[in-house]
């Protein structure tokens, strides 16, 4: 006697992967992932700490668009000092985020930073204030000495027009990308947790 075969019922299956999908979603923890950092082979780059900081996303408005960025978020003296120092690169889509407790009205220098940046400067209540573009320092063959000066002498072209409690330095090109470049011009602002 033959016996029809039945098409398999995979509905139970397909109700157990939505139900085991939707628990392991649930149970992810909700943390940015943040690429692999790279940095150069040099001698001035001995020293530093190459972890990773802690990272958030931070969102960029403006009236003609926003983005979000994965940023590390340097808020010791330490984390600060060292920024973005001998990274190789910065990909795109991520940055760094300096954070202090009172406003300042000075700049940022290039010193060991081996990749060009562009630097958003951000007031206490989290408009931008200003948006300057930073050029790598390279040493060459200048004594330590020799190399600060130039360093500090070119550092004076990335002072911000006003003060500003938090900045925001991004791969150079990146807010074009995002149609973002005027947004210190026009009223941008930056949120973050």
């Amino acid at each position: 006697m033959n016996v029809p075969l039945r098409k398999p019922d995979y509905a139970p299956l397909v109700i157990l992967f939505l139900a085991v999908a939707i628990v392991a979603i649930g149970c992810s923890n909700d943390t940015t992932e943040f690429p692999k950092l790279v940095f150069v082979d040099s001698p001035d780059c001995a020293d530093l700490n190459r972890q990773s900081l802690p990272v958030t996303n931070l969102t960029l408005n403006s009236n003609v668009a926003s983005a979000e960025v994965a940023v590390e978020v340097a808020g010791t003296s330490s984390q600060r000092a060292q920024g973005l120092m001998c990274r190789e690169y910065v990909p795109s889509g991520t940055g760094m985020l300096f954070t202090y407790d009172t406003d300042l009205s000075d700049g940022f220098w290039m010193k060991n930073t081996y990749v060009p940046l562009e630097i958003l400067y951000i007031d206490s209540s989290k408009s931008i204030v200003d948006k300057i573009f930073m050029a790598p320092c390279p040493r060459g063959d200048l004594s330590d000495g020799d190399w600060e000066v130039k360093c500090a002498t070119e550092a004076v072209n990335y002072v911000p027009k006003s003060s500003w409690r938090y900045t925001l330095e991004l791969p150079a090109g990146w807010l074009d990308q995002q149609k973002l470049s005027d947004i210190a011009e026009i009223g941008g602002t930056a949120s973050w947790d």
